[in-house]
């Protein structure tokens, strides 16, 4: 949406990574080696994990990163969005003309003021709501986030089985790797969830588009600055209500009556939900939109917006 919106503006906009996608994106330029002439540089922050640096890495993303930063720093103006909240004390220091936002409502500081740059949509629709749907379900990665997993899921999935509702979990769950806990205790710890492997973006939304409810859990330094992810869009595009824990900066993002401090709210407000036809679900996230837009400004040409003021 952002390269569409750059190129309805009449910008160039090029690629620095290595392409991931089959088919090269409209409009779009590639180059994962070369540092051509630009006006601005903007990078969504990588971070040093096993997959990138170590001796058995295989990702090129964290090196192609220093070496634009080196490359461009004090030439141009660059702007790193940090939407894991990964940048350091050590990396503004290294590179300290460099602007820094991030997604939360309540943005970082470290050792310069950050500018809050949220995750952005062009509200469109993916999916009418779903007529009958028995499920209560998860689509995220299994990072940081046992606590809220165990009260917004794990603890209220042998109930909701008692009435008829499965407890679903798509993602890296069932994947073996040294940042996460063997599957196997996770299918020990958690014996009323189904774990389903993780799934494309598109087949992904179908899926989350079958789901009665979810709530969106997050990591703990998500939860108190209020850092806004890509879900909240995504159950919003899919037509799925969603519940946000009480400890999130902004709980009432989504309304007042959507939020949840305990597995007793989560049973009842999916019970609820459950009930109600696709008609009347559809409803409840129009209602949850209305809130969300009214509490900030998502929209994509606000993003570009903010990016061009530095230019």
């Amino acid at each position: 949406m952002m390269v569409d919106e750059m190129l309805k503006r009449k910008h160039e906009v090029i690629a620095l990574q290595e392409r991931r996608e089959l088919t090269p994106y409209p409009g779009l330029l590639y180059d994962d080696d070369g540092y051509p002439d630009l006006d601005i540089l903007f990078i969504e922050w990588r971070w040093p994990t096993w997959k990138n640096s170590g001796p058995k890495s295989f990702e090129s993303d964290l090196k192609r990163q220093v070496d634009l930063l080196d490359h461009y720093h004090g030439k141009i103006p660059i702007i790193a969005w940090d939407t894991d909240l990964q940048i350091t004390v050590t990396d503004e220091k290294r590179w300290p003309e460099m602007i820094v936002a991030d997604p939360c409502f309540d943005p970082v500081t470290l050792t310069k003021k950050r500018h809050r740059l949220t995750w952005w949509s062009d509200f469109s629709e993916f999916f009418d709501s779903c007529e009958g749907s028995v499920m209560y379900g998860y689509i995220g990665n299994n990072y940081s986030r046992e606590k809220q997993f165990l009260k917004y899921y794990a603890s209220v999935s042998q109930s909701f089985r008692h009435v008829g509702i499965q407890t679903m979990v798509y993602g890296n769950w069932m994947q073996h790797s040294p940042e996460r806990p063997h599957p196997r205790i996770v299918v020990q710890g958690y014996p009323n969830i189904a774990f389903v492997d993780r799934v494309g973006f598109f087949e992904s939304m179908k899926v989350l588009n079958r789901f009665i409810c979810t709530t969106h859990i997050s990591k703990e330094s998500y939860s108190e600055r209020g850092n806004v992810t890509v879900r909240f869009f995504e159950t919003l595009a899919c037509n799925v209500p969603a519940l946000v824990p009480a400890d999130f900066y902004a709980a009432d993002i989504l309304g007042d009556d959507w939020t949840v401090s305990s597995t007793a709210d989560v049973f009842d407000k999916v019970f609820y939900l459950m009930k109600l036809s696709g008609e009347e679900r559809k409803n409840v996230v129009d209602e949850q939109r209305y809130s969300f837009r009214k509490y900030h400004d998502f929209h994509v040409a606000s993003a570009v917006d903010f990016i061009e003021s530095f230019v």
